[in-house]
C-alpha cells in the first residue's frame, strides 16, 4: 500500500532530481528474490499502469503532507522545544528526527561549538536515497543530536566523507531489504586520547564515543538521507547495530600491522574505515592453541555465519589478542591468514537450494566454470577479507559478513582546531 508519507517522499527525491510532478506506479515488493517467470508477471501487471501514468493528466502538484525530518534538523530556524524532557522527547520524535531514544536539542549555540572550526556551509555531499544536502552544519546538529563532545566532530566527519564515496554505496545501504549498516573502525594516536573503546566488550556499551559517533551517523543518514525504517529503509528485520556501531581498533594488542596503515595512511596519523556489514557472528574456540586448529574454527564460525547467497564483496574478521597471539606465534601474518581463510571457509554447492545455486550462477559466474570446485568461498578473494584486532580478555572472535557492491573506505581524521587535544591532528 503506498500511504501519502510515501508519495510525499517519492515527490521530494524526484524532484530533487529535476523531475517535476513524476507519476508513481506501485509495483509489489521484493522483486530481488522471486523466479524469473514471476518478475516478468510482475512487471507484465505494471505495464499497464505505467502506460497510463505516463500518457495521462499530470498529477496534481498540492495537497501532499510534508515529510518530517528528510532535510535534517533546520538549523537556520528557532524551535519553541518544551524544556520538560519527555515532551521534549515527544517533540523531537513527532517530528521524525529521533531513532527512538532521547536525544540533546540542537540549538544554534551546541552546533556552534560542534563545528569548532569547520566551515559550516561547506558541502560534504549528497545522501541517498532522497539526495539530502549534507552541510558541516547539518551534519552536526546530528552529532549534538545523537549526544557527541565537539572533539569526536572530526572523526564524524571522516566517516561521513567515506560513507559518501561512490564505492561505498550508501543507497544500496540506505534502502536494502538486508540488515547492512555501517560499522565505523577507529584508528590512531586519537583513540586514547577521546577513550574511543577498543578493549573489553568493545562492541557493546558503555562508551559514550562508540555509541554517539555512531548514533550520530544513523541520524545523518536518516534526517539527510531520508533512510526512514518501512519507507526508504526497507529492512525486513534490520539489527541493533543500526542503532549505532562504532568501535577502535586496539593497536597496542595487534601483533600486525593496524587496518589504517594496510589501507595506505601513515601508523601516527588517524583514520576512520567504513565497513558495510550485516550481523555479528561469534567466534569461540577456547581449546585451540595451534594457528591451525584456530584457522579451521574461524572457516567453520564463517561458513556458518554466510547468507544463503552469499554475495558479500567483502567480509571482515574480528581477532580478539588471545587468538591473535596464537596465530603469530604459529607464524602467521594476515596475508596467511587470508589465504587460508578463503580456501577453508566454503560451502558445497549441494548445501545450496537449486533456487539460490541459479542465482549465485548469475551473480558470482566464475565459481560455476568447468573445472572449478563445486563449492563456494565466503568472497571471490582472499584480499576480500579485512582483519581487525580488537576486544579484551577470552577467546571470543567475531565474523562480520559485508554486502554486494559495497567496499571499505578509509579517510584521515581531519582537524581545524580542537583545543585541548593536540594528540588528535592528523596529517591532512
Amino acid at each position: 500500500m503506498v500511504t501519502d508519507e510515501f508519495v510525499a517522499l517519492a515527490k521530494i527525491e524526484a524532484q530533487t532530481r529535476g523531475l517535476g510532478d513524476l507519476p508513481l506506479v506501485q509495483v509489489p515488493h521484493p522483486v530481488g528474490s522471486i523466479s524469473l517467470d514471476s518478475l516478468r508477471f510482475v512487471a507484465e501487471s505494471a505495464l499497464d499502469g505505467i502506460i497510463k501514468a505516463v500518457t495521462g493528466p499530470e498529477l496534481p502538484a498540492d495537497g501532499l503532507p510534508a515529510a518530517a525530518g528528510v532535510a535534517g534538523p533546520d538549523v537556520k530556524s528557532v524551535l519553541q522545544v518544551p524544556a520538560e524532557p519527555s515532551r521534549m522527547l515527544q517533540y523531537f520524535l513527532k517530528r521524525g528526527l529521533s531513532d527512538g531514544l532521547p536525544v540533546i536539542p540542537p540549538t544554534r549555540e551546541a552546533v556552534r561549538e560542534m563545528m569548532n572550526g569547520f566551515d559550516k556551509d561547506e558541502i560534504v555531499g549528497v545522501i541517498a536515497p532522497l539526495n539530502g544536502i549534507a552541510t558541516v552544519e547539518k551534519i552536526a546538529a546530528n552529532a549534538v543530536l545523537a549526544g557527541c563532545l565537539p572533539e569526536y566532530f572530526p572523526i564524524v566527519m571522516a566517516a561521513m566523507k567515506a560513507i559518501l564515496d561512490p564505492g561505498f554505496n550508501i543507497n544500496g545501504v540506505q534502502t536494502t531489504t538486508g540488515n547492512v549498516t555501517p560499522l565505523i573502525v577507529v584508528n590512531g594516536p586519537c583513540r586514547q586520547a577521546l577513550e574511543i573503546n577498543c578493549s573489553s566488550n568493545v562492541l557493546g556499551q558503555g562508551w559514550r564515543a562508540n555509541a554517539t559517533i555512531g548514533r550520530a551517523i544513523r541520524l545523518i543518514l536518516t534526517n539527510i538521507g531520508g533512510g526512514i525504517p518501512g519507507l526508504y529503509d526497507k529492512a525486513t528485520l534490520g539489527q541493533p547495530a543500526k542503532y549505532t556501531f562504532c568501535i577502535a581498533e586496539n593497536e597496542e594488542e595487534n601483533p600486525w600491522e593496524p587496518l589504517h596503515v594496510e589501507r595506505g595512511i601513515s601508523r601516527g596519523a588517524d583514520a576512520v574505515s567504513v565497513f558495510g556489514c550485516s550481523g555479528v557472528h561469534s567466534i569461540i574456540d577456547m581449546a585451540s592453541q595451534t594457528a591451525k586448529g584456530l584457522l579451521k574454527t574461524m572457516a567453520l564460525s564463517m561458513m556458518g555465519g554466510a547468507t544463503s547467497g552469499v554475495t558479500s564483496s567483502e567480509a571482515l574478521i574480528i581477532i580478539c589478542p588471545e587468538h591473535a597471539a596464537i596465530l603469530s606465534a604459529g607464524g602467521y601474518q594476515k596475508e596467511e591468514i587470508r589465504q587460508e581463510l578463503f580456501v577453508r571457509a566454503r560451502t558445497p554447492h549441494e548445501k545450496f537450494s537449486e533456487e539460490n545455486l541459479e542465482l549465485l550462477a548469475k551473480r558470482r559466474p566464475r565459481w560455476f566454470k568447468n573445472g572449478q570446485a563445486r563449492e563456494l568461498p565466503i568472497v571471490d578473494r582472499p584480499e576480500d577479507i579485512w582483519i581487525v584486532v580488537a576486544g579484551g580478555k577470552g577467546a571470543k572472535s567475531a565474523f562480520i559478513p559485508g554486502r554486494t557492491s559495497v567496499q571499505m573506505q578509509t579517510r584521515l581524521v581531519e582537524t581545524r582546531k580542537q583545543p585541548g587535544c593536540d594528540s588528535c591532528k592528523a596529517e591532512s
